[in-house]
């Protein structure tokens, strides 16, 4: 091989090397410069490219020189067996091969510190890649949910417009300050199984679960000790007052969504010491936006304005006496909640019976129960957290509501003739006989079926801490199946009550007062009321209540509310809740 020939050849392979080296010593200088700045997709390919072609060229180097080398020797070992002819380019050929070495060395090193960077870069490359990735998910995310790339911020405020703010509002840890806060609750929740705010303990971008509870301890004494009364056929009718303490009412709930904040659920714990009573039940709720919120499972009739998720911001821990006697129960079904319009909600249920408590499937007839309300805020569009009794907000401007609502139930006894274990206890006559008991409408006649309707009107107004509601009812009983002759076809009810409350010490002391009235086929009925809340901490999730009833033929006969059948005489009763 050509001596000079070979030199050219390695050269220029030398100036290549150096000249691939000089870039990628301004690519790697450019690339400091911009520290902290995001690359492109593309430079990142083009680092792993190049730094790849860069130990490519030095192997090709090293090869060439090789060949020069062993050309050179065996040109070499050929003029030495002749004379020498040329001494000086056998010395310039020295001095040039000493000098390819002293740069083969040079690049030698370049090259490995090239390779040392060039793995940095793959390393920084490869993190690069996993961020552009995060990245180009999270755009996919944006396009297809509208989501931000923060995936628990944005559940958490999901959860919040969608009707779950009882504990999934908080961010992304449980927000001590709202504590305080009334809950809204679940407005797709009509009756006492409405969570409180409680507490996130866990939360993903696949779901949330929050805990929440309500707890009620009472001191209740009904006077006098000993009464006696007659129902509506003369007979004697055994009045037995009570005075204890009870650990009066436990509940506890949990709460999320699951895979959408769209998609809820709530379920419930539910217990009444007092009848050592004890339910778990539940329900699913899908949100299509404000306009409704469909759900299936445990739920109340909204036949009352207690049965519209007020609970349990009452004045008192309890119903009043015309509300107890004309409100529908809780049963199984589907129902919905949300608006018509801005300032007009509704709500529908279809359930099985009118009270599904304690009911097993099995004495459940075909016969389905329905109710319905509509409630106008014209005002200010709102009435309070849940729609709550007293205004314990302080209403700068003037809240308003009405509400229209009607309830039917066809029901039956649930118990064999001749049996007083297991009977339905929803319907009573004003004189608080209960309609399925033998004897009530005639002696020894029993009703096995009854037809249960009944229309409220209820109207409501907030301001300056000053709260006024009035709800009149009227039932109608009929279609009665019995096993003897009736003496009535139908049976008709009316009645109302008025409260009024004011906040004389803003946030913290609450009087107010009341009455009811119930005017019944059988005989009226009346109470007149007079109660405080006290609230030691600013809010309305704890406070302690006293109230004294004069109650006047009470047609409620409850153990685990404030009345007892045909009661007359003063009800006392001082009570401390706690909603979390």
């Amino acid at each position: 091989m050509d001596l000079s020939q070979t030199l050219d050849e390695l050269l220029t392979n030398n100036r290549q090397v150096l000249r691939r080296a000089s870039i990628m010593s301004e690519i790697s200088s450019l690339r400091n410069s911009h520290v902290g700045s995001q690359i492109p997709t593309t430079q990142v390919h083009f680092f792993h490219a190049f730094g790849a072609r860069e130990r490519n060229a030095g192997v090709r180097f090293a090869f060439i020189l090789g060949i020069a080398l062993v050309s050179f020797t065996a040109a070499t070992a050929q003029e030495s067996t002749k004379p020498t002819s040329d001494p000086q380019n056998s010395s310039n050929a020295n001095q040039v091969l000493d000098q390819l070495v002293v740069q083969n060395q040079q690049l030698e090193k370049q090259n490995q510190e090239m390779e040392k960077q060039n793995q940095q870069l793959q390393k920084q490359n490869q993190e690069l890649m996993e961020q552009i990735k995060a990245l180009r998910g999270t755009v996919v995310q944006n396009a297809n949910g509208n989501k931000q790339p923060d995936q628990v911020t944005l559940a958490q405020s999901a959860s919040e417009k969608n009707g779950q703010s009882s504990g999934q509002s908080q961010g992304k840890g449980d927000d001590k300050t709202k504590y305080p806060q009334a809950s809204e609750g679940n407005p797709a929740i009509f009756g006492e199984f409405n969570p409180g705010r409680g507490f996130t303990v866990g939360r993903s971008e696949y779901g949330e679960l929050n805990l929440s509870g309500y707890m009620a301890a009472r001191f209740l004494d009904q006077m006098p000790g000993h009464q006696s009364a007659t129902d509506h056929l003369g007979r004697p009718f055994q009045v037995t007052p009570r005075k204890d303490f009870q650990f009066h009412r436990v509940m506890l709930f949990s709460q999320g969504w699951l895979f959408s904040p769209k998609f809820q659920y709530s379920t419930f714990l539910w217990t009444v010491q007092d009848t050592n009573q004890v339910a778990v039940g539940g329900a699913l709720y899908y949100k299509f936006g404000e306009y409704m919120t469909l759900g299936l499972g445990w739920n109340a009739y909204p036949g009352t304005q207690s049965l519209q998720g007020s609970h349990p911001y009452w004045e008192s821990y309890d119903r009043v006496m015309a509300d107890e006697f004309f409100r529908p129960y809780f049963s199984q079904g589907v129902f919905a909640q949300g608006k018509l319009f801005p300032k007009l909600e509704y709500r529908w249920m279809i359930g099985n019976n009118n009270s599904n408590l304690d009911v097993p499937a099995a004495k459940l007839d075909r016969d389905l129960s329905a109710g319905f309300a509509l409630t106008w805020l014209p005002t200010t569009g709102e009435f309070g957290p849940r729609g709550a009794f007293g205004d314990y907000e302080n209403h700068q401007n003037l809240a308003t509501r009405f509400n229209l609502a009607y309830t039917y139930s066809p029901e039956e006894r649930q118990a064999a003739i001749g049996t007083t274990s297991g009977i339905n206890t929803t319907l009573r006559l004003s004189d608080s006989l209960n309609v399925f008991d033998t004897s009530t409408f005639a002696p020894g006649v029993t009703v096995e079926r009854a037809h249960y309707q009944m229309a409220s009107a209820a109207v409501g107004m907030k301001y300056h801490g000053v709260w006024i509601q009035g709800e009149g009812y009227g039932r109608l009983l009929n279609h009665f199946v019995a096993d003897g002759t009736m003496p009535v076809t139908e049976v008709r009810d009316s009645g109302f009550y008025l409260q009024i409350a004011d906040m004389i010490v803003p946030k913290r002391l609450e009087l107010y007062g009341g009455t009811s009235y119930i005017f019944g086929q059988y005989g009226n009925s009346k109470e007149f009321i007079i109660g405080t809340n006290y609230y030691p901490w600013n809010t309305r999730n704890i406070r302690l209540n006293t109230q004294l009833i004069g109650a006047d033929r009470s047609p409620v006969n409850s153990t685990f509310g404030f009345y007892n059948g045909l009661q007359t005489g003063p009800i006392f009763s001082i009570g401390v809740t706690a909603l979390y």
